[in-house]
């Protein structure tokens, strides 16, 4: 008989931390950010739609900066940041800048982390991270920048429910 693995599922930060995910849609850039608090509720939700077509790093970069930057300026700090992709967070954790276009993102990031309470940088699976996959899908049908404050478009609602059933 073989153990099946549990599926990975998303879970609220630690009491008194933020818990930012981000995502990006990349037929035409866009980068999605949702922001919840230890309970599970969504204190913020973004898309943008860039209307460029960039190098996925560089658009992945983008979010977790953006979203470092939303939580800063809306005083949802301390916060810890995750995202589906690898190589920029280790980029990160590593503190080495490729020597490319998204190195000049990533040393954004280096700089900013340590300013803005950031405690932790973390990668975790698509499965975790479905609410900012949505706004990713949701992000390509909006024009330029889309802010929900304690709120999510109703498109994601289903899935910030599925998530953590109280935390709308």
């Amino acid at each position: 008989m073989v153990a099946s693995k549990p599926v990975p599922r998303w879970s609220p930060a630690s009491m008194g931390l933020f818990k930012i995910n981000s995502d990006v849609a990349l037929r035409v850039s866009g980068i999605e950010v949702v922001i919840r608090d230890w309970k599970g509720r969504v204190r913020v939700s973004f898309c943008y739609n860039l209307a460029a077509n960039l190098q996925p790093q560089v658009t992945e970069a983008l979010a977790i900066l953006k979203g470092i930057r939303l939580a800063s300026s809306m005083g949802l700090v301390p916060a810890i940041v995750e995202s589906e992709a690898l190589t920029m967070v280790d980029a990160i954790r590593s503190q080495v800048a490729p020597c490319i276009d998204v190195g000049v993102i990533i040393h954004d990031i280096f700089k900013e982390v340590p300013v803005y309470g950031i405690s932790k940088i973390g990668f975790v699976p698509l499965l975790v991270n479905m609410v900012a996959q949505g706004l990713a899908r949701l992000a390509l049908d909006f024009v330029g920048e889309s802010l929900w404050l304690d709120d999510c478009p109703l498109a994601a609602e289903s899935l910030v429910l599925g998530d953590c059933p109280i935390s709308l």
